[in-house]
C-alpha cells in the first residue's frame, strides 16, 4: 500500500505568495530609525484583517502544519493532530496544543487585534505554555522546568533583567525575536503603554522596546537567521491576514530600527538564502503497521527553493537497512520544481522499526526527517477462493516465527425456527442517533452516514441504548469497513463490559457478524477502535436481532487439522449449495486464533421461476450472485425480497455478478426490450 506524505499549505502557499508583492514595501525606502518603523507600521496595518480569536484554530491548518502534516510546535517535540488534540485540559507534555501569545494576552487585556495576530500566537504544547505563563523571554541561568526539547524556565542570566524567564531552544530563538520586532512595530504607540509585565520588553525608550529586549532579541534575530518556516509562514499568514512580517522578507531590517545601522537608510532586499521547503526539519514519516514479511512505500515531495547544487539523500540509524532509497541525489532542476521521493520498507524485523532521512546539499541547512514504521504480527484468514460445488481453497497470511498451521472447517448446526426480532437497527444517516453515548473520538462529518472511531491519540467507542438480551441468543451484524490507509485496523465488539469479537476491517465495507450470548434485561453494544496511527475505522451500519435457535459449530469430518508450514489448504468432499466457516490457528508462536471466514459452495440452479427453456442461469458464492446466458443489452435491476430496489445495472452483455453483503433471498428483475421476467434467488 502507498502513503502519500503530503506537504500542505506550506508548499502551496510558496507557489502562490514566494515573496511580498511588487511594490508592497516601496513606501519604507530611503528611511531609517523611527521614520522607517512608521513607514512599516502603515504598511502592515493598512488593510489587515482581525480574523478573530476562534479564527487562529482554522487558521492553523494553513499555516502551523509541518510537512507531515502534524501541529508544529516550537516548544516542545510533541506531534499533535490538528483538530483533534486541541485543548482542553492537560496534564503532561503532548496532551494537547493552545494558542501560545509571544506577548502575553495580560499584558494588554485580551484586547483585538494583538490577541488574534497569527505573528503573535501560535500553537504550542499546553503543558509548556501553562509553565511560560506570561514570563517573559529571555535566556535563563538555572532552570526550574525543562521541556522535552529544550525549553526552559528559570532566573534570567542576561544583562538588564534578573526576573523569572522563559528561553526557547536556539532553533527558534529568532523566530521569536522577528515576532516581537514586528509587534513592536505593528502596535507602535500602543505596545508603549501595556500594561504592568509587558514593560520588561516594551518602552518608549527605544522605538517600542526595551534596552534589555533591544539586546536579547538582535542577539537571537542575528544567531537564528530567517528559517524556510518562517518564510512560508509569512506567505500563509499573508493569504489569511492580508499582512506580512517585514522582518521575515527583509533580513536584518531589525538592524536599521535598532541595531547598527540606524544610520544607514534602508533598501529592499531579496531572499536568496537556499532552503528546503518540503519536508520540513524533524518531521516524520510514518508508514503505520506493515504486515511481517511484507513491504510497503511512502513518498515524500522534495522540494527546494534558491539551491545552488543537487541534493543528497543519506539514510541514518537504528534501522536503516530496513529501508531504502531509489536514489541518493536529486538534481538542482529537479528539487526546485519538487521530486517525489519513493522510499522502501521491508518488515523483517517485529515491533517499531526508525531511522533518519537527511536531505543536504544545495547550500541548504541539513534537514533530518525521522521515518517509523510497526512491523506487526498482522495474522489473519483471507477468503477462500477457488470455490465450486464441494470445496474450496482456505487461505491465510503468514505468522511471525510459525512453524504450521492448525485449519478448523466447521458449519453451524440449528436453523432459528423461531421468527427472529429486529431490536436495534441504525444506518447514521442522521449523525449519533439519540440515546447512544460516546467515549474517545467519535467522528461524524468525515463519511456520508458513518460513524468514524479513533483519532490520533484517542480511541473512539459508541454505545446503543439499553437492549433486552435476557432472553433469547442475539446476533450482532456490523458494516463496517477502515479508514484510508488503515487496512486491517480492528474493531471490537463488546456486550456491556465482554469483548465478543475483534474483527481486522479492510479497506472495503465488510458486514461482521457474532453471536450475543444471554445478557440481561438492560444491556448495552459497544463498538471499540483502538488509538493511535493505523486503528481508524468507519462503522456504516449496526444491527441487533434475535436468533430462534442457538447455532451450535461442528467441525466437518477430519478437522481441525495440522495442515504444515503452508499459506493455503484445499477442502474437498464438501455438500454443495452450503455454508461453511474456516479459522487458522498458527502453531510455534503465540498468535491467537484468525478471524472466521465464511465460504457458500457453489449450486447450479435452472428452475427457480423460469419458464420452460429460458437460458438465465444463476449461482450463488461467497461473494454474492453470479448470473449468466442473459439476453443481449438488457437491464439487471436487483431487488430484497419487500420489493425494494437495492441495485441496478444497464446494458449487461451475457454474465454479470453482484456483489452481495447479507444471506437472505433476492429478486432479479431482467429487463430488455420492455419485457421483463423475475427470478427468486437464495444467497
Amino acid at each position: 500500500m502507498k502513503k502519500l506524505f503530503t506537504f500542505f499549505l506550506f508548499t502551496l502557499s510558496l507557489t502562490v505568495f514566494s515573496q511580498a508583492p511588487n511594490g508592497y514595501y516601496n513606501a519604507a525606502v530611503g528611511k531609517n530609525d523611527s521614520t522607517l518603523r512608521a513607514a512599516f507600521q502603515a504598511i502592515i496595518t493598512n488593510g489587515a484583517t482581525d480574523i478573530g480569536y476562534d479564527g487562529l484554530l482554522t487558521a492553523y491548518a494553513k499555516t502551523d502544519l509541518n510537512s507531515s502534516g502534524k501541529i508544529w510546535d516550537m516548544y516542545s517535540n510533541c506531534t499533535f493532530n490538528f483538530g483533534t488534540q486541541q485543548c482542553g485540559n492537560y496534564s503532561i507534555e503532548c496532551d494537547c496544543y493552545n494558542r501560545e501569545h509571544t506577548s502575553p494576552q495580560s499584558w494588554f487585556n485580551s484586547a483585538a487585534p494583538m490577541v488574534s495576530d497569527l505573528f503573535n500566537v501560535y500553537p504550542t504544547d499546553g503543558k509548556v505554555n501553562g509553565e511560560r505563563n506570561n514570563y517573559p523571554y529571555g535566556e535563563v541561568g538555572t532552570a526550574s522546568y525543562t521541556s522535552g526539547n529544550g525549553s526552559k524556565l528559570g532566573t534570567s542570566s542576561f544583562a538588564d533583567y534578573t526576573g523569572i524567564v522563559f528561553e526557547p531552544v536556539d532553533e527558534y530563538k529568532g523566530d521569536f525575536a522577528r515576532a516581537y520586532f514586528y509587534m513592536a512595530t505593528r502596535y507602535a504607540g500602543l505596545c508603549e503603554k501595556w500594561a504592568s509585565g509587558a514593560n520588561v520588553m516594551y518602552s518608549y525608550a527605544n522605538l517600542g522596546l526595551t534596552t534589555y529586549s533591544v539586546n536579547l532579541f538582535l542577539k537571537w534575530s542575528r544567531q537564528d537567521p530567517v528559517s524556510a518556516k518562517e518564510i512560508l509562514r509569512n506567505n500563509a499568514v499573508y493569504g489569511i491576514q492580508n499582512n506580512r512580517n517585514p522582518f521575515v522578507d527583509n533580513p536584518g531590517l531589525e538592524e536599521y530600527i535598532w541595531g547598527n545601522k540606524k544610520n544607514a537608510t534602508f533598501s529592499l532586499t531579496v531572499i536568496n538564502t537556499p532552503y528546503l521547503a518540503s519536508p520540513s526539519n524533524r518531521a516524520t514519516i510514518d508508514f503505520g503497521r506493515v504486515g511481517f514479511q511484507q513491504t510497503d512505500t511512502a513518498s515524500v515531495v522534495i522540494k527546494g527553493v534558491n539551491l545552488t547544487g543537487d541534493l543528497t539523500l543519506a539514510l541514518t540509524g537504528t534501522n536503516a537497512s530496513a529501508f531504502s532509497l531509489p536514489v541518493t541525489t536529486i538534481s538542482q532542476a529537479n528539487a526546485t520544481a519538487g521530486y517525489k521521493l519513493i522510499i522502501n520498507f521491508s518488515a523483517l524485523g517485529m515491533g517499531l522499526q526508525t531511522a533518519q532521512l537527511t536531505v543536504s546539499g544545495g547550500g541548504i541547512t541539513a534537514t533530518q526527517v525521522t521515518l517509523n514504521a510497526t512491523s506487526a504480527d498482522m495474522f489473519t484468514a483471507l477468503t477462500a477462493t477457488n470455490i465450486t460445488n464441494h470445496s474450496f481453497i482456505a487461505n491465510w497470511s503468514s505468522s511471525a516465527n510459525a512453524t504450521g498451521y492448525t485449519l478448523n472447517v466447521y458449519s453451524f448446526t440449528g436453523n432459528g425456527s423461531n421468527a427472529p426480532k429486529i431490536l436495534l437497527e441504525q444506518d447514521f444517516l442522521s449523525g449519533i442517533p439519540a440515546g447512544w453515548t460516546t467515549s474517545g473520538y467519535v467522528g461524524t462529518t468525515d463519511l456520508a452516514s458513518n460513524l468514524r472511531l479513533s483519532s490520533g491519540a484517542n480511541f473512539g467507542k459508541v454505545t446503543t441504548p439499553a437492549l433486552d438480551l435476557s432472553s433469547r441468543i442475539s446476533v450482532l451484524s456490523v458494516k463496517a469497513k477502515a479508514w484510508p490507509n488503515d487496512a486491517a485496523a480492528k474493531l471490537c465488539a463488546l456486550a456491556d463490559a465482554d469483548t465478543l469479537a475483534t474483527w481486522l476491517t479492510g479497506a472495503d465495507y465488510q458486514t461482521y457478524t457474532v453471536n450475543i450470548p444471554l445478557k440481561t434485561s438492560t444491556s448495552t453494544i459497544s463498538l471499540y477502535a483502538f488509538a493511535g496511527s493505523g486503528h481508524r475505522v468507519y462503522v456504516d451500519y449496526v444491527k441487533v436481532a434475535t436468533q430462534g435457535v442457538a447455532q451450535t459449530a461442528e467441525s466437518v469430518s477430519r478437522y481441525p487439522r495440522s495442515v504444515g508450514n503452508v499459506l493455503n489448504y484445499a477442502v474437498t468432499n464438501l455438500q454443495s449449495d452450503s455454508t461453511y466457516y474456516y479459522k487458522v490457528t498458527p502453531e510455534g508462536n503465540t498468535t491467537t486464533v484468525s478471524d472466521q471466514i465464511a465460504v457458500r459452495t457453489l449450486k447450479t440452479n435452472t428452475d427457480v421461476n423460469n419458464v420452460q427453456n429460458d437460458p438465465v442461469i444463476w449461482s450463488s458464492n461467497a461473494y454474492g450472485i453470479r448470473i449468466q446466458h442473459l439476453p443481449q443489452d438488457c437491464t439487471i435491476i436487483l431487488l430484497d425480497l419487500m420489493g425494494k430496489q437495492l441495485q441496478s445495472v444497464q446494458h449487461v452483455c451475457s454474465e454479470l455478478n453482484l456483489k452481495l453483503q447479507e444471506q437472505g433471498i433476492y429478486l432479479i428483475q431482467v429487463i430488455q426490450n420492455q419485457k421483463f421476467k423475475i427470478y427468486k434467488v437464495k444467497l
